[in-house]
């Protein structure tokens, strides 16, 4: 019984670093915590949307292994996080934190069990239907976001701060560079790309004359975040992976926002949705080569 309960707190917290692709236990505290220190309503409708979400793979008996990794609480997490970011709370949007994160388990399910790379898909198509439905008039009300205090002494690392905090809708510096840091211990080198991804998309909004207040927030940065940790590796062609998906992530982020969509982590999973087949035809070549040296 105690292995249990271990088993599934565990599970939890890796459910928190799984959002950033981190199945790492230490990462997922640092995450719950950053995102408290940012607001305490958010990081209770985050455990909450976790809960929901490990619960669910339990009673629908998914796969243990992915249960202990955390691939069906972050999903769910970025859910239920971003019910209470785009709605004030009432008994409404409770009930649709819980139905929508047992759908985005339910989803993430079926992908896995069909080898299907989603990603955080479930967590943008569920969140889609959500901002609808729950925008039917006395349903519920839009927030107004708050606008969090930086520390101006560090106004260096405020973009990339920025742009890591906003991959769970955080907009502080603070919790932004917790958030790298929880990122760094697991796996330093994705940190790192992470990083150098946030400079090329700046860049790239920068060079197209976007907003220079949405620049410097991060809204046009953190999907290129999770395209750096993504395909992060110790190959040079890793680098030219991470080039192309932030590329791509940060130009159609602009497409859409000018647009009028909201677009949550949508240009992300499009991006590596487009890599996808470069990757698996380098693998190819890789093991084609690789048989033909040996028999040569």
């Amino acid at each position: 019984m105690k292995n249990n309960i271990l088993a599934f707190v565990k599970a939890v917290f890796k459910g928190f670093g799984q959002i950033m692709l981190q199945g790492n236990i230490w990462t997922g505290v640092l995450f719950i915590g950053a995102i408290i220190y940012d607001s305490a309503l958010m990081g209770f409708a985050g455990i909450l949307a976790n809960l929901v979400g490990v619960i669910t793979a339990k009673l629908m008996k998914f796969d243990e292994d992915h249960i202990n990794d955390g691939l069906f609480g972050f999903n769910a997490t970025l859910y239920g996080i971003a019910l209470v970011f785009y709605f004030q709370t009432n008994i409404w949007v409770w009930a649709a934190l819980i139905i929508g994160s047992a759908l985005t388990t339910i989803l993430m399910g079926f992908a896995l069990k069909k080898n299907i790379p989603v990603f955080t898909f479930p967590f943008i198509m569920i969140t889609w239907i959500a901002l609808y439905v729950l925008s039917i008039p006395e349903l519920a009300l839009r927030t107004v976001p708050e606008h969090f205090v930086d520390i101006q002494e560090m106004d260096d690392f405020l973009i990339e701060g920025h742009a890591f905090g906003q991959v769970i809708f955080q907009g502080s510096l603070v919790a932004g560079l917790i958030f790298f840091i929880g990122v760094f211990i697991s796996k330093p080198i994705a940190a790192l790309y992470a990083s150098a991804a946030v400079i090329i998309s700046v860049y790239i909004s920068h060079h197209g004359h976007e907003s220079t207040d949405m620049t410097n927030n991060g809204i046009f940065s953190f999907n290129a975040v999770l395209c750096g940790i993504a395909l992060s590796g110790q190959r040079v062609r890793d680098g030219i992976y991470v080039l192309i998906a932030v590329i791509i992530a940060t130009y159609f982020d602009h497409f859409l926002i000018h647009n009028g969509w909201t677009t949550l982590t949508f240009p992300f999973v499009v991006a590596m949705w487009a890599m996808e087949p470069v990757k698996r035809l380098d693998n190819w070549l890789v093991a084609k080569f690789s048989a033909t040296a040996e028999t040569s």
